[in-house]
């Protein structure tokens, strides 16, 4: 009888677990697992070509799937290549089990090549990081991870494997375990007394991205308009919280806490669903809420409620079982003639979201003769195109605030947006949205600047031969650092001289870049013809980039 190592209980796991992908980019201390793949048919390694790319590619792929992605990097070197974008992975709670090589532990103290503290470095960027010990551990570690990963709050967890542990003869893997993490709230019907209680035009709903993490979107749809309330994202929120183009949608809060305070201000109660809604960036003094609103909070995560403001009534539950057990609670609480005005506060809401979308249609259109172009026109023509339903990837960063305002997402999985903060996530994300689709079309945007981090994704999306287009914006700067220096008002504003934030000299081919990697490109810099060259690079059905040269709007 064959012996059975670590080799075998690591490929038994990921196959009861599900994977489909292992993504990764193999050196030396991976040699074992690449050995366990090619004995068998599955699960598929999709390979980067630098490990944040990798790390991008399964964050797009465990937020568009809502499953745990399995990756596998190259010991300490590879691990710090993907710090970055697992500090975008730990921010957007993507549930990533990630494993790193480590050196054969037979020589550990010996300081060996490219050994190191694997746990030590990614504990910062994981719930939690683990060395195995021994082989005897291998499977019930692995289980845990997978297990963690997807518990709220998600996000990455970090197992550092011995190469020799793989090797080794290892008892079986425990079983998978069966959960069923849906509970249900306590003091729903305190939570509804209160919301019912509340005029419609006092009310606001803030919607944080664990509405979509619990797959609550329709949920919170029939909760708002129950209450016909108003209902806002969450600063930087990074998926479809809330469909864009329904009447009661507000859009993204201000990123400030005054920001968010303005937008607020009027409410008697905030309803918050999710987690940390109230991110804020950059410094401004006092609460993101007004001073005498009260609020109320529902989340899956209970280190979140109460954590940093004062909360009158915080619920802790799962997201979407908990909104469909408040909802029948709400009616029958409805006071009388409340049915009639919530649906005379819908039917308000959408002849003003009507307006307002009509508005920036006209306006991006009567900009579409602009040289170069402007940044809402490329974007208006870009998503003017889209087919019905793809996904958008959005690290478009300054033009960032066009792709929100003109995305009309109806349902969930639609949006993706980085809390995180660190470029480099944009494209990888989105080829891992496409392999989470089953290789369908999405549309990625994003900047220059964010484009020049990870473009070896280009050259994994035309291996996987992924229908993914790319949209660089290009403005040849780091404009939302310049933007930021006028706004201080010091050396720079006063100068006009901004140090390291110019790339125009050279100025980024990106087209020939794609093309070096097994892309077409396509140079587009005209609005007017955004739309064509998109609609064309979708029905090729093969990766694709457009480099859309944008103007630099006028500073505020």
């Amino acid at each position: 009888m064959a012996e059975h190592t670590g080799r075998d209980v690591l490929v038994e796991v990921l196959e009861s677990e599900g994977v489909r992908h292992v993504f990764g980019n193999p050196g030396t201390t991976e040699l074992p697992l690449m050995d366990a793949l090619a004995g068998r048919d599955g699960p598929r390694y999709v390979l980067g070509l630098q490990e944040a790319a990798v790390v991008g590619m399964a964050d797009g792929y465990a937020e568009s799937t809502g499953r745990p992605a399995f990756v596998n990097l190259h010991t300490s070197a590879g691990l710090g290549n993907a710090i970055g974008n697992l500090t975008c992975a730990q921010a957007n709670r993507a549930p990533l089990v990630v494993t790193a090589g480590q050196q054969d532990r037979r020589h550990l103290f010996a300081d060996p090549l490219l050994a190191g503290d694997l746990v030590g470095l990614a504990r910062p960027v994981s719930k939690w990081g683990h060395e195995i010990r021994g082989p005897g551990e291998l499977g019930t570690y692995l289980r845990r991870a997978f297990r963690d990963a997807e518990t709220p709050p998600a996000g990455p967890v970090f197992c550092s494997i011995p190469m020799d542990v793989l090797d080794e003869e290892a008892p079986p893997a425990p079983p998978p375990s069966r959960r069923d993490g849906r509970a249900v709230a306590g003091s729903l019907g305190e939570l509804a007394d209160l919301l019912a209680a509340a005029a419609p035009d006092r009310l606001a709903i803030v919607a944080g991205d664990d509405v979509a993490g619990s797959c609550a979107v329709d949920a919170l749809v029939a909760v708002a308009e129950a209450l016909g309330a108003p209902v806002f994202g969450s600063p930087f929120h990074g998926t479809t919280v809330f469909p864009a183009a329904h009447p009661l949608w507000r859009g993204m809060l201000g990123r400030s806490a005054a920001g968010v305070r303005k937008a607020l201000s009027g409410f008697e109660r905030v309803f918050l669903v999710g987690g940390q809604a109230f991110m804020s960036f950059p410094y401004t003094p006092g609460s993101p809420l007004p001073e005498d609103a009260e609020l109320l909070h529902l989340s899956s995560d209970p280190t979140q409620v109460g954590r940093t403001w004062p909360t009158d009534l915080g619920l802790v539950g799962d997201i979407g079982a908990s909104l469909e057990a408040l909802l029948p609670l709400l009616r029958e609480r409805a006071p009388a003639g409340g049915a009639d005005r919530a649906a005379d506060a819908l039917a308000a809401a959408r002849e003003r979201r009507a307006g307002e979308m009509a508005e920036a249609d006209a306006q991006a259109l009567a900009n579409y003769p602009a040289t170069p172009m402007d940044p809402g026109s490329a974007v208006h023509a870009l998503l003017r195109a889209l087919p019905d339903d793809i996904p958008v990837v959005d690290e478009s960063v300054t033009t960032a605030a066009h792709v929100r305002r003109l995305h009309r997402s109806t349902g969930p999985g639609q949006y993706f947006f980085s809390r995180g903060g660190g470029l480099g996530w944009g494209m990888p994300a989105a080829v891992g949205v496409s392999l989470g689709l089953g290789g369908g079309p999405v549309l990625c945007v994003v900047g220059d600047g964010a484009a020049m981090y990870t473009p070896q994704a280009l050259w994994t999306a035309a291996r996987e031969q992924l229908p993914v287009v790319v949209a660089v914006v290009d403005n040849a700067q780091y404009l939302i650092l310049k933007n930021a220096l006028r706004q201080r008002g010091k050396d720079s504003a006063a100068t006009g001289r901004f140090v390291g934030m110019d790339l125009d000299r050279p100025r980024v081919d990106f087209c020939a870049l794609a093309g070096s990697l097994g892309v077409d490109a396509t140079y587009v810099d005209k609005a007017g013809d955004v739309g064509d060259a998109a609609r064309a690079a979708f029905a090729s059905g093969r990766p694709h980039l457009l480099h859309l040269p944008i103007g630099t709007p006028t500073p505020q």
